[in-house]
């Protein structure tokens, strides 16, 4: 149902801090929360750069998201991943039920590691909780030279497939990257759902409504209040995320087939589970699973020869006529890139009321509270 949204002057204000202070503050929480200086500095990292593109919904929007499962005791902040099985091109790892981010950055080194000698190589992981943005790990294996591939599953059981009533798959995000000689990576991240589950999150905390088409309730009509979609995503309201397509006629069915190859390859391959199986028993814990490829264009032909048809991609799309000539054509990354850059130069703008919250999270923390200073 459209349902109105109410007047939050205050939610929708931002304030704007420095990425220094943003992740000063994030390391510092993570830190009172029992995770290792190298694991928060690894953490820190992936999600300021989130939030620095422009990718708000998993920067340090995060923390809130993550002090709810830590109080339940759904992490193992001070895990230490482990290899399970490997080989030249492959390997296995089991989290231990860690959070995600440092275990896909070592998995994401070890997968170009591999790449570099044997041509193409592949790393799971299983037993993991959330990573982030999938874009994240595939820019840090192109900025080593390598077409890189990665896929997560995920926690929460959010979206609809084509003609069900309930929910069954999560977003279940793919990423890939090409590298460039001179410039920085083509980067393409993208949920198959129509939209991204903390999109829903982000804007309940502006205070904003939702576009039509993103979710629905449980008879199918869109919800565009963002109050009512995060009790749909989060909190087991009937409805869902829609399949990346929204609706059968505009191409749901495609979104519902890659997010299936996404389960299989980063869930099933893995050994992670399958959460809408049984809606995550929380006595068996997440168990997400990640997956990592990494190929080394260097093995299959001259490296010369390679960058130079990657430009030529480059130059003949951006040279393609525009409808309007004050938009040219955009590759995927090139739009995060110019707002890292503004971010950079003016800061991370934060809602209100999220600073509020990463207030009340830093003082249960019995740490600094660093945001919103100046």
């Amino acid at each position: 149902r459209d349902l109105p949204v109410r007047s939050r002057r205050q939610r929708q204000m931002c304030i704007r801090d420095s990425a220094k202070d943003v992740r000063a503050q994030a390391h510092a929480i993570l830190i009172a929360w029992g995770m290792t200086k190298l694991d928060v500095e690894i953490t820190v990292e992936a999600m300021v750069d989130c939030d620095l593109r422009g990718i708000d919904s998993h920067g340090v929007s995060l923390l809130q998201l993550y002090d709810q499962w830590r109080v339940k005791g759904q992490f193992n902040l001070a895990a230490k991943e482990i290899i399970v099985s490997e080989g030249a091109a492959f390997a296995n790892i089991d989290a231990q039920g860690g959070l995600g981010f440092p275990v896909s950055f070592r998995a994401t080194r070890l997968a170009c590691a591999k790449a570099l000698q044997s041509g193409i190589a592949a790393v799971t992981v299983h037993n993991s909780r959330h990573f982030g943005a999938a874009g994240y790990y595939a820019r840090i294996a192109a900025d080593e030279g390598m077409i890189s591939m990665v896929a997560t599953s995920t926690k929460v059981v959010c979206v609809v497939p084509p003609g069900a009533t309930h929910s069954i798959l999560g977003t279940n995000p793919i990423a890939y990257a090409i590298p460039r000689k001179k410039e920085a990576p083509i980067v393409f991240d993208m949920a198959k759902s129509t939209a991204a589950g903390n999109k829903a999150r982000i804007h309940q905390l502006k205070g904003e409504p939702l576009p039509k088409g993103w979710i629905v309730d449980g008879e199918g009509v869109s919800v565009t209040d963002p109050d009512h979609a995060v009790r749909i995503v989060y909190q087991g309201a009937p409805g869902g995320l829609t399949p990346l397509g929204s609706t059968p006629l505009m191409g749901a069915y495609k979104g519902y087939g890659l997010a299936l190859m996404v389960q299989f390859l980063s869930g099933t391959l893995a050994g992670g589970a399958f959460p809408g199986a049984n809606k995550l028993d929380s006595l068996k814990g997440d168990n997400i699973g990640h997956f990592f490829l990494a190929i080394n264009p260097a093995k299959f032909r001259d490296l010369v020869d390679f960058d130079t048809d990657v430009a030529e991609v480059d130059t003949t799309l951006r040279n393609s006529p525009s409808i309007d000539p004050n938009k040219p054509i955009l590759l995927p990354g090139d739009l995060e890139n110019k707002i890292a850059q503004k971010r950079h130069a003016e800061g991370i703008p934060l809602s209100s009321e999220l600073v509020i919250k990463l207030k009340a999270i830093a003082n249960a923390a019995n740490v600094p509270f660093i945001l919103n200073k100046h």
